[in-house]
């Protein structure tokens, strides 16, 4: 392990950049890398009794912190699998997403279907009602 990666790390742990979990899987890969997702659940299931840590493996690269190093066979699964390793970089927060909510997909929805032409003569209490009433329907359902 390179010691830019190891005072990464580091810094990271002091300063509180991750979460308590991505930091397990980070000390995990401090240890394995450059390992598999496997590689890195069965250690971490054996020293932190902690299944799934491989689920915040593409968290941790879209932040920059790990990186793909290539594909390898897994010992644990025997299959072609991609190999992990530290990148050295402290993590960066990544852009959300501008998709739009669920309550606005539902507006979208509704407005299509009943063709509306006068978008701007609907009322803000109206589109609460639709607002309050959607909540209601998936609460019941």
């Amino acid at each position: 392990m390179r010691q830019t990666s190891i005072n990464c790390y580091l810094q990271i742990k002091r300063e509180g950049l991750l979460s308590k979990r991505r930091l397990q899987v980070l000390e995990a890969m401090l240890i394995k890398a450059p390992c598999t997702a496997g590689e890195l659940e069965k250690y971490m299931n054996d020293k932190f009794n902690v299944r799934g840590g491989w689920k915040q493996l593409s968290i941790l690269r879209k932040q920059g912190v790990i990186e793909e190093l290539g594909t390898t066979i897994c010992p644990i699964s025997n299959r072609n699998v991609i190999k992990w390793g530290m990148t050295g970089n402290l993590p960066v927060k990544s852009k959300k997403s501008k998709k739009p909510s669920n309550f606005n997909k539902s507006v979208n929805y509704i407005l299509k279907g009943m063709e509306i032409r006068n978008w701007d003569t609907i009322s803000k209490e109206m589109l609460i009602k639709l607002k309050d009433d959607g909540i209601k329907t998936k609460k019941t359902t």
